[in-house]
């Protein structure tokens, strides 16, 4: 990487820091709950978050950020926009017909989403809406949840791992999809890779990308940690990935221009098939690889309770968006279990959250 790239990285990194200034909720510590389960209701479920607050920033903040991937066409002007509504739709894994239906039959919890007294508007109308407002507004409300968490201590990012994993795509017809490279035990995937940085002590996500399922995750590793700089100023020391990520640039921008530590997985068939590792070498790879399994971990905590490999829908706009409020529920979950002190339910969404047949 030439001088003239790191300078650009620098001048979008400070105007970053200038634009963005993520708010801050009245987070307080609420009365402790010795319940098994938190039983955290949709209306509670968005004060307790400062969810309004976030939405509000969002819309605020992301018109001064286009974003440069196409937009849906067909926009015809400025209307409300329901982002709160989405939040529950993700969390309690409901459809668009039950997300609706629920705002219907509780206007408290519609009341609190934004809506106005009297006025949900149609199935269609919610999928319109949410498919034309793009990526940013989304993609600032993980920014802002993000920042939440750091403001009160539970994200360090300090300590980081990047890895990627590759979403399905619902349509075979899909354009912005393609095939990924293939893998033993599983073949090829038609669909889209989500790049993921993650915090290592608290197991949460603090930056993501989205992109065609045949994109090499290498390329986007220094757009990832200029982001998490500049979005919420780490001090980061320690950067961990898998053998994809071990190419000159990477290591060069962790060690010069971040001044933290690597580590990073060596394929041993680069030294010829012949090559036999030492006693002392696995040693060492058992040792220091062991938390790379962390994000392994969280990639099927993801798709397994949150939704993430739940793809029906079509476009990269949508798999942004889609990614995005999944990983805005994790953070919420890990959010409302600090809040009502219960720090061992960060991680289950099946715990933290009311029944969806109890709402």
């Amino acid at each position: 990487m030439n001088n003239s790239a790191l300078l650009k990285i620098d001048q979008k990194v400070v105007e970053l820091k200038q634009a963005i200034k993520v708010p801050q909720g009245e987070i307080s510590q609420l009365p402790a709950k010795l319940s098994k389960r938190l039983w955290v209701s949709p209306e509670e479920f968005l004060v307790v978050t400062s969810a309004p607050l976030l939405a509000q920033w969002t819309l605020a903040v992301s018109g001064r950020w286009p974003a440069r991937l196409p937009e849906a066409k067909g926009r015809r002007g400025p209307k409300p926009i329901y982002t709160d509504g989405s939040m529950i739709q993700m969390a309690w894994q409901m459809g668009y017909e039950e997300v609706i239906d629920y705002f219907r039959a509780q206007p408290g919890a519609a009341q609190v989403a934004g809506f106005p007294a009297g006025q949900i508007i149609s199935i269609g109308q919610y999928w319109e809406r949410r498919r034309v407002i793009g990526i940013m507004p989304f993609w600032f409300l993980f920014v802002g949840f993000v920042g939440q968490l750091v403001y009160l201590g539970m994200i360090k990012g300090t300590n980081v791992i990047m890895d990627s994993t590759t979403l399905q795509a619902w349509f075979r017809i899909d354009l912005d999809a393609n095939w990924s490279f293939p893998k033993p035990w599983k073949g090829s995937v038609w669909g889209y890779k989500v790049h993921t940085l993650l915090c290592r002590w608290d197991q949460l996500p603090i930056m993501f990308l989205v992109t065609p399922a045949n994109r090499q995750a290498s390329l986007f590793v220094i757009t990832l940690l200029s982001l998490a700089v500049a979005c919420f100023g780490f001090s980061i020391t320690l950067v961990r990935a898998d053998a994809g990520y071990f190419t000159t640039p990477i290591m060069w921008f962790i060690r010069s221009v971040l001044n933290a530590s690597f580590v990073i997985d060596y394929n041993l068939r680069h030294k010829g098939k012949r090559f036999l590792a030492t006693l002392f070498f696995i040693d060492q790879w058992r040792f220091h690889l062991r938390p790379q399994a962390i994000i392994e971990r969280h990639f099927a905590w993801g798709k397994c309770y949150f939704g993430l490999q739940s793809a029906h829908w079509l476009g990269l706009v949508a798999a942004y968006q889609h990614t995005a409020l999944v990983y805005c529920s994790m953070l919420a979950v890990a959010l409302i279990a600090h809040g009502y002190q219960r720090p061992e339910l960060a991680g289950s969404r099946t715990r933290g959250l009311a029944l969806k047949t109890l709402s």
